[in-house]
């Protein structure tokens, strides 16, 4: 599949859209801190209006009323029109046993919306899709349940962070909720080749068994904190992609490099898992899925609850740019993400250390404040800053000779000693995906590397997507 945009980021960390190299849209996909637990937000069309694709009771999480159709506020889900406040179990589409070894940190716990099968899925893609009609289009919806990264150990892989990113999993908590949607079309039972269409960004869960989307209206104005007041800022992004049931993997889902909207900068939030409030934000861009299971047992898990942890699969990649992380502070770190992932969590009075400002070195493997290099990672990527550069590149490894010392860096890279002239789309023959740039920004002829590269693992579990976006923080679930 190719780029898909997402944002996603890791403090708890995980946000861009979603994409392999065919996969996705830029949403925000931000990877939980470390190793941590990844919700994820998708949008999905599963059937959320009543009785369609096992949509939950209206009203299951707030005081009666029934759902409607518009837009999720304080009184719980519109998932599906139903009798409100009535102590009914919500219904969800759903199949296999209920796993006790699952996180039991929401409800429903008991009925058809239970957590259940290998990876924990609240709804059942295969069983929804078995009650198509032959030429409606197979809707897959996913949840992210966990998300590990692992190749920044000393910063977002820290134990104290990893706890956070698992806690705010287990309650679907701003980034760590991030949802995907795949659509393709059908003809008599069966998919076909054809336009598709992929959707991805961070989502809420509704207390009911179902997700949903943030909106138009969810992000608060946050301008005097990150200068950031677009109230939009948190939704999914939706984008056309090419469907080919003949092709496994990430290629079955190939969204063009034109339509393709990773390129772009998403914005993630993350909230403190006691009360649904706004801790930080994160900036990503570049999301790309290299590893999606297309076969049958793929419709409801990738990945799978193993004792009480995870058995993540390969993989994503993803980039946090320095510029958009450069100035909130996390509350639990007391620091700026971008700090966190060059120097690592920094010691009392040095908070402040500016990743723009601060003079690049060479990682040396110390301590910071020893008198040697205080970086514990220069930046390695390269991203595009503006509009004209989106247009003919995305995010990219860019510092050749692994100068942090990354375990399986490559060898080789796909980078250029000039800037391209041309847009690098791959399906007219670019093998190229940008300019190669110099981590320590001393170069005359090179840009200096202005992003980090996540790479990392994920459980993707079935979920119900509702159609009603989400306009306040979700409630917490009782």
């Amino acid at each position: 599949m190719n780029r898909y945009a997402a944002s996603a980021l890791v403090l708890a960390l995980m946000s861009s859209a979603c994409a392999s190299d065919d996969l996705g849209p830029q949403g925000s996909y931000v990877p939980p801190v470390g190793g941590g637990n990844g919700g994820t937000s998708g949008a999905g069309n599963g059937g959320t209006s009543a009785g369609t694709g096992g949509g939950a009771g209206a009203g299951t999480s707030g005081a009666g009323g029934t759902g409607t159709a518009g837009t999720i506020d304080e009184g719980g889900s519109a998932a599906a029109a139903g009798n409100a406040g009535n102590g009914d179990l919500p219904m969800c589409v759903n199949s296999g046993e209920t796993n006790f070894n699952c996180p039991f940190s929401l409800p429903p716990i008991m009925g058809s919306c239970a957590p259940a099968g290998e990876c924990c899925h609240r709804t059942s893609n295969t069983a929804r899709i078995a009650a198509l009609g032959a030429d409606d289009p197979e809707v897959l919806e996913y949840r992210l349940e966990y998300v590990e990264i692992y190749n920044h150990p000393q910063s977002i892989g820290l134990p104290d962070l990893v706890r956070t990113a698992n806690q705010r999993a287990d309650v679907c908590a701003g980034e760590q909720c991030l949802l995907w949607r795949f659509t393709a079309p059908r003809q008599g039972g069966q998919t076909i080749a054809g336009m598709g269409e992929v959707e991805i960004g961070v989502g809420a869960y509704n207390c009911d068994g179902t997700y949903s989307y943030y909106g138009p209206n969810a992000a608060s104005d946050r301008t005097a904190e990150i200068g950031e007041s677009d109230p939009g800022r948190w939704q999914s992004v939706k984008v056309p992609a090419v469907h080919d049931p003949a092709k496994e993997g990430v290629e079955r889902f190939h969204i063009p490099f034109g339509t393709n909207k990773n390129r772009e900068v998403a914005r993630s939030l993350f909230l403190f898992p006691a009360d649904n409030t706004l801790d930080w934000e994160l900036a990503s861009s570049g999301f790309n899925i290299t590893s999606f299971d297309t076969s049958p047992a793929g419709q409801d898990c990738m990945g799978e609850r193993e004792g009480f942890g995870w058995n993540a699969v390969a993989g994503f990649v993803s980039y946090s740019p320095l510029k958009g992380n450069d100035k909130d502070i996390s509350n639990q770190i007391n620091q700026t993400y971008c700090a966190l992932l060059a120097f690592g969590l920094l010691p009392e009075g040095q908070k402040n250390k500016d990743c723009f400002t601060t003079e690049r070195c060479l990682p040396d493997g110390g301590n910071f404040g020893d008198g040697g290099c205080d970086w514990l990672k220069v930046p390695d990527s390269l991203c595009p800053e503006t509009e004209d550069d989106r247009a003919l590149y995305g995010c990219h490894l860019g510092a050749e000779g692994n100068p942090n010392e990354e375990t399986d860096y490559p060898t080789a890279l796909s980078c250029t000693p000039t800037a391209p002239a041309e847009p690098l789309d791959p399906d007219t023959g670019a093998t190229s995906d940008g300019q190669c740039c110099d981590p320590l920004g001393v170069s005359a002829t090179l840009p200096a590397c202005n992003a980090y590269r996540t790479i990392g693992r994920f459980v993707a579990a079935s979920a119900e997507i509702t159609d009603a976006p989400r306009d306040t923080l979700p409630p917490v679930c009782m």
